[in-house]
């Protein structure tokens, strides 16, 4: 979590000290102070118009909301999330930001903030400032986190902008106060003497909204995941929805990439809102998911603790609870214990480490090949629901689709390296076949491969591949079809990769 605050720090300051200097040189300040008719009294200045007020919540809401926004993409190594979180930060922290704009002004007027620095009633101008920019800062803070569509994460921004804020108003006051009057003396007519406190304070707001997010979110967080082993090797994932799901879709609260037996919805952890604990359900992918070396039944689930290790496919993953932590308060390691399982006994012919079944030998994924040997095929297995199943996932309600735990009947064969002897089981009846993420069956090291290259189906027993409008078409035993039935032996051609299908 700490490289998370640290870049959530970064994205602020950034934001912040890029608003400053775009609106600075928007803006002519000094066009809005005139000289006062009466002697001996300070400088009149005028309010801003309202070009001018869309300009500067732009630059100092706008563009700080942006760059928060996308740390969760940056953290998760997700384009998708970097992207939205972005467009929503920078749409959030404009609109956001200009209610608490409004809302400040009236605050600062309310406790006798005045524009005009002077050394009398200094004090009081600066809490008016601190709470004046606070809801500013709060806008910012749930602009920035809008795009998690997570309530706890949008209070949480909210709490670190509003703090933000405050301390970057107080920031603001002390610093044009201090510049004003050499400010004044080399000008000798009245000018603007807020350039200094700006270019700090909307600075600081950047980076002290970023500090105070991280810095809230780490105190009030009470469950997440880490990854150990895989493509997100050592990142954080917060468990702050009442579902969160992992899997292979970029939608997931937790993303798993890169391993072809991991499912588009693969598992989900829940919160009892009674018990205020956590279980992990499983969607009833063939892989498995597998929890202190134990394998979950397919749809059972498992209560989780602090220092849980979860397996999915080739995913090491950690599960952190402060709750739990309390309670439990034993050392975190990997060795497995008992689990309180709901559902059947795992099966006989699955490893219970890696889940995956055991040949004739008693081989499995996880068993190391003796000197001499041959190392037994690399089985991927991924798969049982169909790809558009994913398309019910949403932030704000998402649904853990549960696969088909039909026997495994037909399966193809990689015959073609790099993937030759890896195999994809069948146990759906309508399995996606390309490069896309969502397909069922991915395949990711051919490029000849369409995006949505084929679909195979199956209807009371009988296999049947149809080509989806692909560029380089779909091939059984050489010659190219449109759509055919499938025969045990036959070679099935997607792009340039084949499989034998058994």
């Amino acid at each position: 979590m700490r490289s998370r605050m640290l870049l959530s720090i970064t994205a602020g300051t950034a934001g912040g000290a890029i608003g400053w200097f775009l609106q600075e040189t928007l803006i002519n300040y000094n066009s809005l102070v005139h000289a006062s008719a009466l002697p001996n009294e300070p400088p009149v200045i005028y309010s801003m118009t309202h070009t001018q007020v869309m300009i500067l919540m732009m630059c100092v809401g706008g563009l700080p909301g942006l760059l928060l926004g996308c740390v969760d993409g940056v953290v998760t190594g997700d384009r998708r999330r970097l992207v939205t979180g972005g467009v929503v930060g920078l749409i959030g922290g404009f609109l956001l930001g200009s209610v608490g704009y409004s809302i400040g002004s009236v605050i600062f007027s309310v406790l006798g903030g005045t524009e005009t620095p002077s050394a009398v009633g200094f004090l009081q101008n600066v809490v008016a400032r601190g709470f004046g920019w606070a809801p500013l800062g709060l806008g910012i803070g749930a602009g920035a986190a809008l795009s998690t569509l997570s309530p706890k994460r949008i209070g949480q921004g909210a709490v670190g902008g509003f703090l933000g804020g405050f301390f970057g108003g107080i920031v603001f006051d002390f610093a044009s106060f201090l510049s004003a009057v050499p400010q004044t003396i080399v000008a000798n007519r009245p000018i603007d003497v807020g350039g200094p406190g700006r270019a700090i304070g909307f600075t600081a707001i950047g980076a002290l909204t970023g500090f105070f997010i991280g810095l809230v979110q780490e105190l009030m967080k009470d469950a997440w995941v880490k990854v150990l082993a895989g493509r997100n090797e050592g990142r954080d994932f917060q468990l702050d929805k009442p579902v969160n799901i992992l899997g292979r879709d970029e939608r997931c609260t937790v993303p798993l990439f890169g391993d072809p037996s991991v499912g588009v919805q693969h598992a989900a952890i829940q919160l009892d809102t009674r018990t205020k604990r956590r279980t992990i359900v499983d969607a009833g992918t063939p892989s498995g998911t597998i929890v202190n070396g134990q394998q979950i039944p397919p749809g059972g689930q498992v209560l989780l603790q602090d220092g849980d290790m979860i397996r999915v496919g080739s995913h090491r993953i950690l599960f952190r609870e402060k709750a739990t932590t309390k309670k439990v308060g034993t050392q975190i390691s990997e060795t497995p214990r008992s689990s309180s399982v709901v559902g059947s006994p795992m099966p006989s012919h699955l490893c219970p480490y890696c889940g995956g079944p055991r040949d004739a030998g008693g081989y499995c994924r996880c068993t190391p090949v003796p000197a001499g040997q041959a190392a037994a095929p690399s089985i991927a297995v991924h798969y049982g629901a169909p790809a558009t199943s994913a398309t019910t996932m949403s932030a704000a309600a998402p649904v853990l689709v549960q696969h088909s735990t039909a026997a495994v009947e037909g399966r193809l064969t990689a015959i073609d390296a790099p993937g030759a002897g890896q195999v994809f089981f069948i146990t759906a009846p309508n399995i996606t076949v390309g490069r896309d993420a969502l397909c069922n069956m991915v395949i990711t090291d051919d490029t000849t491969v369409s995006r949505n290259h084929a679909q195979i189906t199956v209807n009371n027993g009988v296999y049947q591949v149809t080509d989806t409008n692909s560029a380089n078409g779909t091939y059984i035993n050489g010659q190219r079809i449109t759509a055919a039935q499938l025969s045990a032996g036959d070679v099935i051609q997607f792009g340039n990769s084949r499989y034998r299908f058994e």
